[in-house]
């Protein structure tokens, strides 16, 4: 029996009523986000629905340069979520009354996940100006900010060789405009991100002398922060998010530690950094991203101490007020420990 015309037309229009409905439900949740490798489970998690799962409409917003420039954005709630380097300029802004809180890994530096690493100008090696980390000494290295956790590992090269950041001259640019000054010979070495690190290299620009896992190993190099907005006005979605970012931690897990689904993983970074040759990602080193979500607390409050040391801060960061790992914590519990 044939259904008539306009029972399909009220069936397309119920549809429709249906998909707007869910539409309208969806909570946009502005992000804030490198387009590097260490950003690759908010990727995942986007591109595989996990946060729609969770009634989310998650939008990234791009940041070229450290997690610090995210600040204000957090405060005023114009980004519910960030993810970047550790950084004097967030505790500042957690200082003057900004509850921003750490709330799950972006990237730490474990053994064999030097991510980040020292690369030296090509030419200088080939010439033999650099042979050790002595021969840093005058040259012009660049990191992304003043008061972040790239820098720390920097002093810790030069400490190698009895030198201190006052015996270079120290830049500061994106990690995207790092190889390109690298190129263009307007900076001699730097602590670079994967993947350019491992572009660096193919692209015969700069060498890779060492993974920052080999000078300080298991440090929290970056992490997820929550606005205080997020928390306060949209408490379970807040819990929500984070469901979705550890799963898209346990799918990076899978691909770059077990290789499984990995051709997946790299074809989803290829859409969202600025790396677009599948061939450099089967020569980068993978970030160390914690499949629970957790960080690392001791890292954090050695660098804190540092931060405050140096006069980047003014009061000591009181790092178990900092962080919040109850989102994370959730996340577990809803989805098992990783295995």
């Amino acid at each position: 029996m044939k259904m008539p015309k306009l029972s399909f037309v009220l069936l397309a229009w119920l549809l429709f009523a249906a998909q707007s409905a869910v539409a309208e439900d969806m909570l946009d949740v502005p992000v804030g986000i490198s387009p590097v490798m260490s950003s690759a489970a908010m990727f995942i998690a986007l591109e595989k629905g996990y946060f729609k799962e969770q009634g989310l409409n998650v939008i990234i917003n791009p940041f070229k340069a450290s997690g610090a420039k995210m600040a204000p954005f957090l405060a005023s709630g114009q980004l519910f979520v960030g993810g970047g380097n550790i950084n004097a300029g967030m505790y500042n802004a957690i200082a003057n009354d900004i509850p921003i809180r750490i709330v799950s890994d972006k990237g730490i530096v474990s053994p064999g996940h030097g991510y980040l690493a020292l690369i030296v100008r090509k030419d200088h090696v080939d010439s033999g100006r650099f042979k050790s980390f002595k021969d840093l000494k005058g040259m012009s290295m660049a990191v992304t900010a003043k008061g972040v956790s790239q820098q720390i590992v920097t002093e810790m090269y030069l400490k190698k060789a009895g030198l201190s950041l006052d015996d270079i001259d120290l830049k500061f640019l994106a990690y995207a405009d790092i190889n390109i000054a690298l190129a263009n010979k307007s900076i001699d070495a730097s602590v670079q991100i994967e993947p350019l690190v491992a572009e660096s290299v193919e692209k015969n620009i700069a060498v890779r002398i060492s993974g920052n896992d080999e000078i300080y190993p298991d440090q929290q190099s970056a992490a997820i922060f929550y606005s205080p907005v997020f928390m306060q006005k949209y408490p379970e979605q807040a819990k929500g998010f984070m469901v979705a970012y550890v799963k898209g931690l346990r799918d990076y897990n899978n691909a770059f530690e077990k290789n499984q689904g990995r051709d997946e993983i790299i074809n989803i970074l290829i859409k969202h950094t600025k790396i677009k040759n599948a061939a450099i990602y089967a020569k980068v080193v993978p970030v160390g991203l914690n499949p629970d979500g957790m960080v690392n607390m001791l890292s954090l409050k050695q660098d804190a101490q540092w931060y405050h040391e140096k006069g980047y801060v003014k009061e000591l960061p009181d790092i178990d007020n900092i962080v919040d790992l109850s989102y994370a914590k959730h996340a577990v519990k809803v989805l098992g420990p990783y295995k």
